[in-house]
């Protein structure tokens, strides 16, 4: 990039006394080619650009003699106050002009009416003279800038003389601060000044800044421009976390917070810093991936006017419910568009309940443990069971006296996830055994067809059924006609076959009892008639 040049605009040399000389002059004409008025056709040659601020009004006057008598010189004047550098030829304009001059004999020009000047724009060459122009009328703050081209390419230089002028021209005035703000991070200063100053040589330690946390070390500063700058970017080694009213001193321990006539600045200012951005996030678990929340409260700091962004979308309101879980960032702005970004987890809690298939509730098992309950992952849960029969319902595996459907609800114990689950009971075929139609045959054959072979009770509405495994006691006893013993039942044999007796008629005694539906417990007496 190009450097900053004095034949630009922008590089002007400030002029700080009466008498300026230049001992060697420009032979170039910088990196822009700018107006210089209407007398100099808009040419720029060899070029030195100078500027200077009206501090008392009265007539400008200035003479410009070359130390080589035959050299020659032309020049512009500019009234840059309200346009700049930028503007110059338009917003910037052209007030004085002069580029009179005679081949071979040249010498001084400027504005001096002492001199014999008139008119505002001369020249060019012979044309339109004399060589001065009349003295310029100027009004206090007033910034103008002066080109002077050395159209003869000398290196002899020239002087520049403003002793004439009744007006004030030169800065005396030292720089002073006119605005300090902070940025979002309150980790930075952008401090302003009345006028530019020599950019290169400000200090961390000209600055001194106090407030309520006290005394902020200052650890750089930057100007806006390389040579002269009115702004400064100052950074502070550590984030201000205490709002309030702030100095910012100029200690000019250096000695170099100057502006460019050598005018130092030792005055103060005070500026606010807000308390940075706070905020206090909430969030409960998500279940099985949906709807978790988060919550967003205790927000301080920044202006006091707060939106929140979360994950990239803009919110209308603070509480957030149905979050799937996952990382997201919290993003709260102030109306001054400051902002704090915090990351937020919203947890996820998978929880799964599995209950197998159970037995069914028959006489013989009249009750029965639910087994195998299962929460995956493992994690702590309480147990809720609801339906009939049950004889406990907050632990994992209760006992169920009854059929029916049995609906079990688990649920974490540390952040309120649940799932639920359902099983049946189901009644066996024999659950309830109605014994109203049992048959006590009163006669069995010897022939061992298959047909009435051996004793048994018999449930006429279920002939297959072996009653004996229904019985909590089942004891049959068979005798002949003398009362002798021909069988007794036991726990292998319960049926009698009388294969081992004749023919004829025998006497029985049955005593059986069993809780199967109605509990019943009775002993029957009875005669067999046993048949070839």
């Amino acid at each position: 990039m190009a450097q900053t040049s004095i034949s630009d605009c922008d590089g002007a040399i400030v002029l700080c006394g009466d008498l300026y000389t230049e001992t060697q002059a420009s032979l170039n004409s910088g990196n822009v080619i700018e107006a210089t008025g209407i007398c100099n056709q808009g040419l720029e040659q060899s070029s030195v650009w100078y500027t200077f601020t009206v501090q008392q009004a009265g007539n400008l006057s200035f003479i410009l003699n070359p130390l080589t008598a035959t050299d020659d010189y032309d020049w512009g004047l500019f009234d840059i106050t309200t346009g700049g550098c930028a503007g110059l030829g338009t917003t910037s304009p052209e007030v004085e002009c002069n580029s009179y001059g005679l081949v071979g004999t040249n010498g001084p020009t400027g504005i001096s009416t002492t001199n014999g000047g008139s008119g505002s724009t001369n020249g060019p060459g012979n044309l339109n003279g004399p060589a001065f122009n009349g003295d310029l009328p100027v009004v206090v703050g007033s910034t103008y800038a002066l080109v002077v081209m050395n159209w003869s390419n000398s290196l002899s230089g020239y002087t520049i003389d403003f002793g004439q002028s009744t007006a004030s021209l030169y800065d005396q005035v030292p720089p002073v601060p006119i605005s300090a703000t902070t940025d979002c991070s309150n980790l930075t200063v952008v401090l302003t000044f009345s006028e530019p100053i020599v950019g290169t040589s400000v200090q961390p330690t000209d600055f001194t800044i106090t407030g309520p946390s006290g005394t902020i070390t200052v650890q750089s500063v930057t100007a806006n421009n390389p040579t002269m700058a009115d702004v400064f970017t100052i950074q502070l080694a550590n984030q201000v976390l205490i709002g309030g009213t702030y100095t910012l001193n100029i200690t000019n321990t250096t000695g170099f917070v100057e502006d460019a006539c050598g005018n130092l600045g030792t005055q103060s200012i005070t500026f606010e810093i807000s308390d940075p951005i706070n905020f206090d996030v909430a969030t409960t678990t998500a279940c099985n991936g949906f709807g978790g929340s988060v919550s967003i409260s205790n927000i301080t700091g920044g202006n006091g006017t707060y939106t929140l962004n979360f994950n990239g979308t803009n919110q209308t309101q603070f509480d957030l419910s149905n979050v799937v879980g996952g990382n997201y960032t919290a993003t709260i702005t102030d109306g001054n568009g400051c902002l704090r970004a915090i990351p937020v987890t919203v947890p996820n809690q998978d929880i799964q309940v599995a209950i197998p298939s159970q037995d069914s509730l028959t006489c013989l098992n009249s009750t029965t443990e639910i087994f195998g309950v299962e929460v995956l992952p493992a994690q702590n849960v309480s147990y809720a069971w609801t339906g009939a029969g049950l004889t406990s319902t907050t632990i994992a595996n209760p006992i169920a006296t009854a059929p029916g459907v049995l609906n079990l609800v688990v649920t974490n114990l540390d952040n309120g996830c649940s799932d639920s689950g359902t099983i049946e009971i189901y009644a066996g075929d024999v659950y309830a055994l109605d014994l109203s139609t049992m048959i006590l045959p009163n006669i069995i054959t010897l022939k061992k067809d298959l047909k009435n072979d051996d004793w048994r009770a018999i449930l006429a509405s279920d002939p297959l059924l072996d009653l004996t495994v229904l019985f909590l006691e089942y004891d049959l006893t068979v005798y002949n006609r003398w009362g002798g013993l021909v069988f007794e039942s036991n726990a292998n044999t319960k049926y009698w076959n009388a294969a081992d007796v004749a023919a004829g008629t025998y006497f029985y005694l049955f005593h059986y009892q069993t809780d199967c539906g109605t509990a019943v417990e009775e002993t029957v007496e009875g005669t067999i008639l046993v048949v070839e």
